[in-house]
Order: structure tokens, then C-alpha cells, then sequence
């Protein structure tokens, strides 16, 4: 069982709920904050051992969110896993650009952001990857862009949709898609 500290700086309740429940499970010690000003604070004083933040918040966006932590001298070693809305090269860049360790779509498993957190601690990592968390879809299997968004996930399976050609799609866990 895990003992770590993490913050998950989420706004949305049900989304803090859901995950906060998941680490919990698993024996991390978890904190909460719904805005970037309120994470700041938190971190300064508890330092986690990891910091989740999703990229929609009320006073900054993850992004910039992420920048002030790895600005701060207290907080720059802090793992910072991000909560993207999609899988485009813009993501990508904005992820590296942040300085957080990994990234994965959401909405996605609780499970599996509890996955890409421990693989995060246990492996470190300074540039962001295409975390398995996320189900493999990396481009439209009809257009090949990379402007995929990603759908509601049910337990192995990731639902799809390109937003360049409209195309729906779902990739199962074993990693087939299927139209």
C-alpha cells in the first residue's frame, strides 16, 4: 500500500470524488484544491509527492498551473501529471511545454490515473509520453489526423471522435479499434 501525499486540483466535484475515492483505495494520502491559487497554496505547505491537474480550472489553466510549479524552487521536483481533453500534437506541445512528467485523456478510469500517478513515482520521467492510459488512439483511422478528442470511457473500452473528418470510433484495451 502506497503512503504518498497526492493534490488533485480538479474543479469539477463527481471527477474529485470519483479519483480522490480510487487513490484512497490504493493508500495514498490525497489533498484537494478547485483552483490554481488554492493548489499553490496546498503544495507550498505539504509538498506531495505528486500533483494531478486537470486543464480546465476557474483562475489559470493546467498549463499555466503547472509552469508555476515548475517555476517555484520548492515545487519544481514535484511530478506533475496533466488531465488533457484530447490527443492532438497541440497537447502534446502544450504538455512539454509545462514541464509535467505524463499526461493522459480524460475523461478516463479512475484506475487508470491512479496507474499513470504510480508509474510517474516509480519510473520519474522529465518529458511527457503517450501514457497507456490512454487506449492508443493517436490519430483518426479514416483521415489519420491527429485531431482526435476522446469520449466516455468504459471500462476497457475508450469511445472516440475525430474532429477534423467527424468520425466516431472505439479502441478497446487489447488495442483494436473498431468503427
Amino acid at each position: 500500500m502506497a503512503t504518498d501525499s497526492i493534490l488533485l486540483v480538479n474543479d469539477i466535484p463527481d471527477h474529485r470524488s470519483t479519483y480522490e475515492a480510487a487513490f484512497r483505495a490504493r493508500g495514498y494520502q490525497v489533498r484537494l484544491a478547485s483552483s490554481g491559487s488554492d493548489a499553490l497554496v496546498m503544495a507550498r505547505h505539504t509538498h506531495p509527492a505528486c500533483v494531478i491537474i486537470d486543464v480546465r480550472l476557474p483562475d489559470m489553466t493546467g498549463w499555466e498551473l503547472c509552469r508555476h510549479f515548475k517555476a517555484d524552487k520548492r515545487l519544481s521536483s514535484v511530478p506533475v501529471v496533466m488531465l488533457a481533453p484530447d490527443v492532438s500534437r497541440e497537447t502534446l506541445h502544450a504538455t512539454r511545454l509545462s514541464g509535467c512528467a505524463s499526461w493522459m485523456m480524460r475523461p478516463g478510469s479512475p484506475h487508470d490515473l491512479v496507474h499513470a500517478v504510480e508509474h510517474v513515482l516509480s519510473h520519474g520521467g522529465s518529458h511527457p509520453e503517450l501514457h497507456n492510459a490512454m487506449i492508443g488512439a493517436r490519430q483518426c483511422p479514416a483521415c489519420e489526423r491527429d485531431d482526435v478528442r476522446a469520449g466516455v470511457r468504459i471500462g476497457p473500452v475508450q469511445y472516440f471522435m475525430c474532429k477534423s473528418c467527424n468520425m466516431r470510433w472505439r479502441v478497446e484495451a487489447a488495442g483494436e479499434a473498431t468503427a
